[in-house]
């Protein structure tokens, strides 16, 4: 059966996967790194979202995976097992990789891949981002108190 060109094998999209999980455990052991990754993730994202005609729920993950990343490097959440990270962080690189199985450039096509990939990885880490987002509704709820049952009477 001929591949066809803008639509990715499944082989591939794991492999690219593997690939950018490989080269974002670098970005993982500096914090200023992933920072900068993010960064870069948060400015291709705004300037791609508007008028793009792909899923909002692809942009939604996507700004999950990058808001995850910029806690776990600000180190204000960090159980997230480092293998689920790796994985997050190796989809924003591919993201923000020029050079992917479909160039960026070409249009509509050119994020496809990106998609793919992107729902490829959120299928596998879907309870850690869930979890994540638990723990950031918990942190921004207005009015939530905490106790010190420590110290109290």
């Amino acid at each position: 059966m001929k591949e066809n060109l803008f639509t990715p094998s499944d082989e591939k999209i794991s492999q690219a996967a593997n690939r950018s999980k490989n080269k974002a455990e670098e970005y993982l052991h500096d914090a200023e790194k992933t920072r900068g990754l993010v960064e870069e993730a948060v400015k291709k994202t705004n300037a791609r979202e508007p008028g793009s005609t792909i899923n909002r729920n692809f942009w939604s993950q996507l700004r999950a995976f990058n808001r995850m990343l910029k806690a776990y490097a600000n180190k204000e959440y960090t159980v997230v097992p480092w293998g689920s990270l790796a994985m997050v962080a190796g989809t924003v690189l591919y993201f923000v990789s020029p050079i992917d199985l479909i160039l960026d450039w070409l249009p509509v096509a050119g994020l496809v891949d990106d998609a793919a990939v992107l729902v490829f990885v959120f299928r596998q880490v879907r309870n850690d981002i869930e979890k994540f987002q638990n723990w950031e509704a918990d942190r921004n709820s207005p009015g939530q108190q905490i106790i010190d049952l420590k110290n109290s009477p």
